[in-house]
């Protein structure tokens, strides 16, 4: 291939985020963004641990922006980073502009977004589907702020023999899949809670939500543990003490966090809820009650008050 530019679509905390981190390693990054452009440069407030120590550091770093219709160039490399729902349709806006071998990846939240965008690619161009555990914070509309260290993983979403390396090979792994199904048993949990409730990540692990939430794991790990779920292969290791265990690490570590699904409530956006609690719901091969009741507590505002009250009624 080429040595043509990086195109990242999304202007998001996550979009200008990777903008960012492909430049500083040595990357031209072209930046597409949807409503607002970002300009010419882009502030990150770096985290970094340097000997044990949380440092930040403000560099400023020379993107150039382009709204989808202003493009001109082919690209090899694409970064999609926007919500799940809006995957496929992002792409299709840019789809003249990407060359037929490419390597399109994506970051998202959920599982589902990925086969509608696989279903639009060429044969010859490669999904990456990612995840990200990295924290960064949207201050302006070119200003980010790296709130909490992370890893990011890669993996070939339809794997090849022989496998392919993602093109930052350090980031390549094989067992995506399995990766996905860990965060989003976590999401499932984290996410749908905080929203309905109003509250804060760490606040899940309050006395008050104890029994709730040791209920929808339990209800997880039944579902993980089933032959016919459609990721047996990638979920049997996920047990209820597993999931316990990832949950309390993540509501802790992220205590003072507030989730993308709380946030995307509290600004009335349309939340990822179908390709978290709903995938589930569409997957399971048994009945999953509180995922229901987490669903429709999300998708429902008029029953949410009511849906609380069934929530914390759960022993």
């Amino acid at each position: 291939m080429k040595n043509t530019p990086w195109l990242v679509i999304g202007a998001g905390a996550i979009g200008l985020f990777w903008a960012c981190k492909l430049e500083k390693l040595g990357n031209k990054v072209h930046l597409v963004y949807r409503s607002e452009s970002p300009g010419k440069k882009i502030t990150l407030e770096s985290l970094t641990n340097e000997d044990g120590q949380q440092k930040i550091t403000a560099t400023k770093h020379k993107i150039k922006s382009f709204a989808a219709d202003e493009l001109s160039e082919q690209y090899d490399n694409v970064l999609l980073c926007t919500k799940s729902f809006d995957l496929k349709d992002a792409f299709l806006k840019v789809a003249e502009h990407i060359s037929d071998d490419a390597n399109i990846a994506c970051l998202c939240n959920g599982i589902g977004a990925q086969e509608e965008l696989q279903s639009v690619l060429s044969d010859n161009q490669t999904l990456w589907a990612g995840i990200t555990s990295e924290g960064v914070l949207k201050i302006e509309t070119n200003h980010i702020k790296h709130t909490g260290l992370g890893d990011t993983y890669f993996g070939e979403w339809r794997p090849s023999t022989p496998a392919k390396t993602f093109p930052i090979d350090s980031l390549t792994v094989t067992n995506i899949r399995q990766r996905m199904i860990e965060k989003l048993a976590v999401n499932a949990v984290i996410n749908p809670i905080t929203a309905i409730f109003n509250i804060h990540n760490g606040d899940i692990l309050n006395d008050e939500f104890k029994p709730l939430v040791s209920a929808t794991l339990s209800e997880l790990a039944n579902i993980f543990s089933h032959p016919k779920f459609s990721y047996a292969e990638q979920s049997q290791h996920l047990t209820c003490e597993n999931l316990k265990n990832r949950v309390n690490t993540i509501a802790q570590l992220t205590r003072l966090n507030r989730s993308s699904m709380h946030e995307d409530i509290r600004l009335q956006r349309q939340t990822e809820n179908s390709f978290i609690s709903g995938f589930l719901l569409n997957n399971s091969p048994i009945d999953l009650p509180i995922q229901q009741l987490l669903f429709n507590g999300i998708a429902f505002p008029e029953q949410r008050e009511e849906t609380q009250k069934k929530l914390l009624s759960i022993t």
